[in-house]
């Protein structure tokens, strides 16, 4: 097993899994190499037919993210993806808990930092739009944030974690469980979805998801300062986001984006903060 010091035991085992499954050595080549001839045709068509959506995309996005973690996905891959979807608000929400624009939970299913993000049918994933709604996070958490604040409280974020996504439903497993062909590892089901939106999101919707991960950086800049002190942490922060110190590649061109990094450089850096902070925080409970 190759094992990668600075990644969760989690994500370890999944990367590990991943380079073994028939899909990642057979089918992964053929999508990426599809995307890349596929974006060359679709942005530039986009850009100048496709600006402005037409208020049909979203449903699609959804309906063919919905049937494929129904009928296609891994149980692995899908725990992985809903796992994410989960996880990444409850960062927001921590970053935002010690500055004025902390808020109550509005219980809306799958939209907004504060909602309700449980998965318990493809039908939810259709009707709350789940895809571009888990886009648009990466925006209100910019929106949002207070730096100034959040320095101020930095001895409130070292004492405190953020909340247990066990609080949120997942039965859309149990009905992939009983569904599922199981093809599709964790690679592919990322690439898909970016696949998706590329093919059937307008044009600015689409440059709009791939520069979503801006945010990353700001959890990146987040935690540097939550975790200063923390000489093992600070070490292992300095192996995320160190090609793409600040996304800005998706800004300045959307043909260069790479779907395959999207798990390695997102999902599993939001894994690791997730449980960087969770754990600190129960190892200061415990002193």
């Amino acid at each position: 097993m190759q094992s990668f010091p600075f990644v969760t035991d989690y994500i370890n085992e999944i990367f590990d899994k991943e380079r073994a499954r028939f899909d990642y050595k057979f089918i992964r080549p053929i999508f990426t190499i599809s995307f890349f001839f596929i974006r060359l045709v679709l942005v530039p068509f986009k850009f100048l037919f496709h600006r402005h959506a037409w208020g049909f995309e979203k449903k699609i996005i959804d309906s063919v993210l919905a049937f494929g973690i129904k009928h296609f996905a891994s149980q692995a891959a899908l725990k992985l993806l809903i796992r994410h979807v989960q996880i990444e608000p409850m960062l927001y929400r921590y970053l935002l808990s010690g500055t004025p624009e902390r808020k109550a939970r509005t219980g809306e299913l799958l939209k907004g930092i504060d909602g309700d993000f449980s998965v318990n049918s493809p039908h939810d994933i259709v009707k709350h739009g789940l895809t571009i709604c888990h886009d648009d996070l990466s925006y209100e958490i910019f929106e949002r944030f207070d730096k100034q604040a959040f320095k101020e409280n930095i001895q409130f974020y070292r004492n405190s974690k953020p909340e247990d996504i066990a609080q949120f439903g997942t039965k859309v497993l149990d009905l992939n469980r009983e569904h599922s062909w199981q093809i599709l590892g964790a690679t592919n089901v990322v690439v898909i979805v970016v696949f998706t939106i590329t093919i059937f999101a307008d044009f600015y919707t689409s440059i709009r998801a791939l520069n979503s991960f801006d945010s990353d950086s700001l959890l990146l800049w987040c935690l540097k300062h939550i975790c200063a002190e923390d000489k093992q942490a600070m070490i292992d922060l300095d192996f995320y986001l160190q090609t793409y110190s600040n996304r800005s590649h998706y800004n300045s061109d959307a043909f260069r984006s790479d779907p395959n990094q999207y798990l390695y450089y997102h999902i599993a850096f939001d894994e690791f903060a997730y449980e960087l902070l969770r754990k600190n925080s129960a190892a200061l409970e415990q002193g």
